[in-house]
């Protein structure tokens, strides 16, 4: 596990702080290891509500992928889905809720939406300027691809819009185009058939 941490204060003061964590090496070699973290992450979350720091935290959890290599990653329909689209969650405290309405009712328009690391990096930008205004042609001009979910409802996006590679377009991936099974690049391929 690594862990960065900046502004780390006492908890008596308002400053804030920010944690940002890697998991990855429990589970890169066999994704059943990954259960040993379930304890760990259970006293850490259970340590934050009972000191009350979850009132003002926002929780965000988001992996990259499933597992690297291996049975249930290349031959899945399960593993080819957690290779393309990872978990995203993000938890926010009652009284940003009761602040922001509107930004929470575009959060929540936003689940089920194609999304991207770096709108959860500009997602994490707004919430460092939760008070201020969101200024979307702000972001174009200074060349930021990702959107704040705060303050963006995404459409139907495509990967193209979400400035993700066509080698990690679920869109395409996910396309099935007939064949016939006795033109030339299939008996190439697969001579026997």
């Amino acid at each position: 596990m690594q862990t960065v941490t900046a502004n780390s204060t006492s908890r008596s003061s308002r400053r804030p702080i920010f944690a940002f964590s890697f998991f990855s090496g429990l589970m890169h070699e066999d994704m059943n290891e990954l259960a040993h973290m379930d304890a760990l992450l259970e006293r850490f979350f259970r340590s934050l509500r009972d000191s009350g720091s979850l009132r003002n935290t926002v929780v965000m959890l988001f992996s990259d992928h499933g597992t690297r290599y291996g049975e249930s990653r290349g031959y899945t329909r399960m593993g080819w889905y957690e290779e393309n689209l990872p978990l995203a969650l993000v938890a926010v405290p009652a009284s940003f809720r009761r602040r922001h309405v509107q930004m929470m009712r575009t959060l929540r328009s936003n689940t089920q939406k194609l999304t991207t690391p770096f709108d959860l990096h500009e997602t994490v930008r707004r919430l460092l300027d939760a008070g201020g205004s969101y200024d979307d042609e702000r972001r174009v001009a200074s060349g930021r691809r990702g959107v704040s979910l705060f303050d963006v409802t995404l459409a139907d996006r495509t990967c193209k819009n979400a400035s993700l590679a066509p080698t990690y377009c679920e869109c395409q991936l996910s396309r099935s185009h007939p064949v016939d099974v006795k033109s030339s690049q299939v008996s190439c391929v697969a001579p026997r058939l």
